[in-house]
C-alpha cells in the first residue's frame, strides 16, 4: 500500500518550497512534486539572477487582486520581518539596496541552496519530472495522478503552488489552473504581465535598439491608466524597458481579457522639462537659426534628431507654432498598442484562481476542504521589485502551516501558527 502523506505540494518553486518547509516543520509528512528535472528553477532567474527576495517596503495595497482581504491577511500573518527571519533561520544573510532585499552573495543560487538544504534536513520527499495530470479526492484522501507515468501520490491535503504561465520553460505552464477548475474554482483569465508591448509606429523602427529615461502612461479607451518613470527601450516590434513593463498589466488585461482594441501608450520623452519651458527653448533655437537636426541636441540622444524633421514637416520653419508642435510631440507622443509579447517574455501572470474563493486566514479552498493555494496560481499580482516573490514566500508558508498535520488534524489557528514557526 502506498504511503499517504499529510501534505502534498504541487509545484516546487518559491511558494511550493515555502509551503513544504512550513508544513514539515510542524511535523507533517510532506511530498513536493514538480514537472521539471529539479526544484526551484524559476528562482534562479529572479532579480536578474540575484533574487530580490522582497521589497524594502511591502504593502498589501501594492497588489492587484480579486480579494484584497486575502493579501492583507497573509502579510498580516507573515510580513517582511518574518520573511527575513525565515531566511535568516535557513542561514541566508541579506542586504538592502534601499528599495529591495537581496542575498549578500548576490546570487539566486544561494537562496535555492538554503531552501534545498532545509528540504533535505526535514526529510521532505521530492518527486521531480512529475506533472500532476489530475487531482481527485475520495474518503478524505487526495490522489494525484502523474501525466505519462501514471504514478500516484496520496495525501490528506494538497497545496497547489504550480505558478502562473510566464516563462513556461522554467516550469510554470499554467497546468495547475485546470486542477483548480476541476474542483469548481473560477479562473480569472490569465494574461501576460510585466511584458513588452507591440507598437506599429515608424518611430520605434527608427529608434530601434535605443534606450531613454522617460515617463510612460497607459491609455485604455482614451483614459489614463498606470504611469511609470524609467527606461524606455525601442524595439523592432514596439516598446520594452522598465517603464513599459511597469504599466503593461492593465493594458494586457484590456487587450487579452477585456477585448478592448483602444489601447495606447503616451510617452513623455522629456520628463525633466515642462511643456512650456521646452517650447520656449525650442522657439529660442529656431529663432537663432539652429538646424532641424540640432534642435533637440543636449535634450535627447542623437538618434532623435532624425525624427524632428518628420514632426516639423507639416509646420512652417521659424514659427512659434513649430516649437509648440515639437514640444507637444516630445511631451505626449501617443503610440497605439496592438498587443503584447508572449508568455516567454512576460515576467508575471495577471489573473488565476479567483482569490475570493479561498479562506483569507488559511488560503484553503472554500469549495474543497483540504485544498490550499499558494503563490502566483492565485489572482494576486504585485509590481516588479520583489513583490511577487514576497507573496510567494508568505502565501506558501501560510498555506503550509494551515494544511492538515499528522493524523489528519485540522490546521492550526492564526495565533498558534505565529508561535509554531
Amino acid at each position: 500500500m502506498s504511503q499517504v502523506f499529510d501534505v502534498a505540494v504541487v509545484g516546487g518553486g518559491a511558494a511550493g518550497l515555502a509551503a513544504a518547509i512550513s508544513a514539515a516543520r510542524r511535523g507533517s509528512r510532506v511530498v513536493v512534486c514538480d514537472r521539471m528535472p529539479r526544484l526551484g528553477k524559476k528562482i534562479l532567474a529572479t532579480g536578474g539572477g540575484r533574487c530580490n527576495l522582497l521589497p524594502e517596503r511591502l504593502e498589501a495595497s501594492s497588489f492587484t487582486t480579486t480579494s484584497p482581504s486575502v493579501v492583507a491577511s497573509v502579510f498580516g500573518q507573515f510580513g517582511p520581518e518574518r520573511i527575513l527571519d525565515f531566511f535568516k533561520g535557513l542561514g541566508l544573510r541579506t542586504y538592502s539596496d534601499g528599495s529591495r532585499i537581496f542575498p549578500v552573495t548576490n546570487q539566486a543560487a544561494s537562496v535555492l541552496s538554503v531552501l534545498e538544504l532545509e528540504v533535505r534536513r526535514l526529510g521532505i520527499a521530492v518527486e521531480t519530472n512529475l506533472e500532476a495530470r489530475s487531482v481527485g479526492r475520495k474518503s478524505g484522501i487526495f490522489s494525484i495522478s502523474a501525466a505519462g507515468s501514471g504514478k500516484k501520490l496520496e495525501a490528506r491535503s494538497v497545496v497547489l503552488a504550480g505558478g502562473g504561465r510566464s516563462y513556461p520553460a522554467l516550469g510554470s505552464n499554467g497546468s495547475c489552473y485546470e486542477l483548480a477548475a476541476s474542483f469548481g474554482h473560477g479562473i480569472i483569465t490569465p494574461v501576460p504581465s510585466a511584458v513588452p508591448l507591440i507598437v506599429k509606429d515608424r518611430m520605434c523602427h527608427i529608434l530601434q535598439g535605443r534606450k531613454i529615461r522617460a515617463r510612460a502612461t497607459g491609455l485604455i479607451g482614451g483614459k489614463p491608466a498606470e504611469s511609470a518613470d524609467g527606461e524606455i527601450l525601442f524595439t523592432q516590434y514596439g516598446l520594452s524597458g522598465t517603464a513599459v513593463l511597469d504599466i503593461s498589466e492593465s493594458l494586457s488585461a484590456a487587450i487579452h481579457r477585456g477585448g478592448n482594441p483602444d489601447t495606447a501608450v503616451v510617452l513623455d520623452l522629456v520628463p525633466f522639462m515642462t511643456a512650456s519651458s521646452l517650447a520656449a527653448e525650442l522657439s529660442k533655437r529656431i529663432r537663432e537659426g539652429w538646424a532641424d537636426s540640432d534642435l533637440v541636441a543636449g535634450i535627447l540622444p542623437d538618434r532623435f534628431s532624425s525624427l524632428v524633421s518628420r514632426w516639423l514637416a507639416a509646420e512652417k520653419r521659424h514659427t512659434e507654432r513649430a516649437a509648440e508642435t515639437l514640444a507637444a510631440a516630445l511631451k505626449a507622443k501617443r503610440l497605439p498598442v496592438s498587443g503584447t509579447r508572449g508568455w516567454n517574455e512576460a515576467e508575471f501572470t495577471s489573473g488565476g484562481v479567483d482569490a475570493r474563493e479561498v479562506d483569507p486566514r488559511t488560503l484553503e479552498s472554500v469549495r474543497r476542504p483540504g485544498l490550499y493555494f499558494a503563490g502566483e496560481i492565485l489572482d494576486v499580482q504585485g509590481p516588479r521589485g520583489g513583490y511577487n516573490l514576497a507573496w510567494a514566500w508568505a502565501s506558501g508558508i501560510v498555506a503550509g502551516l494551515a494544511g492538515r498535520g499528522p493524523g489528519g488534524n485540522a490546521g492550526v489557528s492564526p495565533t498558534s501558527r505565529r508561535s509554531s514557526e
